[in-house]
This record gives structure tokens, sequence and C-alpha cells, in this order.
């Protein structure tokens, strides 16, 4: 866990793990979803309330199967994530959303990315957004690479962090 100083207080990592979605109004946490490939880390900030929210995305569509609520699917986790932001206070129409993830890292010789998971799951994040009403304001999606994103809860703030580039802020 990494510690920092912030303003009298020690900064907390909160990790969002596969398929988990978390909110805080705590202003030392740093909501953080490791790793990303495929999956897709939804962050979301309502700076009058000073809520900030993220989802790790892992599969498009709970299509076909026996789920009935789970943040691990785009098709159900975006509402889930608005949800759970308004039950402490925020207000979607305010809410500045950033995308991060949505790579094909799993690429076999002669397969030709034949799943296209992060592709679907980009399509699938976006469409939700868009039946939602909700626009995101920036993202960092595609490529083959792996990244991992920390949305700072006091301020919204989001970093993106990926191996052989550099760090960068959307």
């Amino acid at each position: 866990m990494m510690m920092t100083q912030v303003v009298g207080t020690k900064e907390q990592t909160i990790v969002v793990g596969l398929g988990e979605m978390k909110v805080t109004k705590d202003p030392s946490s740093i909501l953080t979803c490791l790793g990303l490939g495929s999956c897709i880390g939804v962050s979301a900030y309502d700076p009058v309330a000073k809520v900030g929210g993220m989802a790790h995305i892992v599969l498009p569509s709970s299509e076909g199967r026996n789920v009935k609520r789970s943040a691990k699917y785009a098709d159900m986790a975006i509402s889930m994530l608005f949800e759970a932001m308004a039950e402490e206070g925020a207000h979607k129409v305010r809410t500045v959303i950033k995308l991060v993830g949505g790579a094909e890292l799993s690429t076999a010789p002669g397969m030709d990315n034949a799943f296209k998971i992060g592709e679907r799951n980009q399509e699938m994040v976006k469409l939700n957004l868009v039946k939602e009403g909700a626009n995101w304001v920036a993202e960092d999606l595609g490529g083959n690479h792996g990244r991992t994103v920390r949305m700072y809860a006091n301020s919204g703030r989001v970093v993106v962090s990926a191996a052989g580039f550099e760090t960068k802020e959307l």
C-alpha cells in the first residue's frame, strides 16, 4: 500500500478488484484498478458532493448468464455505479467520468484476436453511459498494453500508468 502525506492525513489506496465497484466520500482515498488489460476502469466523480466511484468491468454483457446484479458486466455496472454514488449524495448530471483500459492482450499466433473482449467492453461501456444520459470527458482505451488507473477522491484527479509509458493525468 502506497502512503504519502496529504494535508495532515494519510492517503489510503483502495483496490477495486475484478468485477468490483467502490464508492467513497473519504478525501484520503485513492480508488485504484491495477493491471487493466481488456477490463475497463470507469472512474466517476461528483465535484460538488465530493463523491468518487470506480467500477472494474471485466466483460461486456451478462446476457445468457444466471446473474442478478454484478459490476463484473458493463451492461450492469454503469447503472450500479450511479445508484451507489447517488446514495452518497452524487448527481449524475455533475459527474465527471473517465475511462481506462479495453486493451487487446490475448492475441495468440494465428488467432487474429478472435474474442476482441477489450473492444467489446469499450462499446458496451459507452453504450450504457449513453443509455444513462451520461458523458465521459476523457479516455485512455485500446492498444495492446495493460494500465493501472488511480482516482484521487479529494479532487477527482485520474492518473494512468503503464509499464514502458509515461504516467499521465486524464
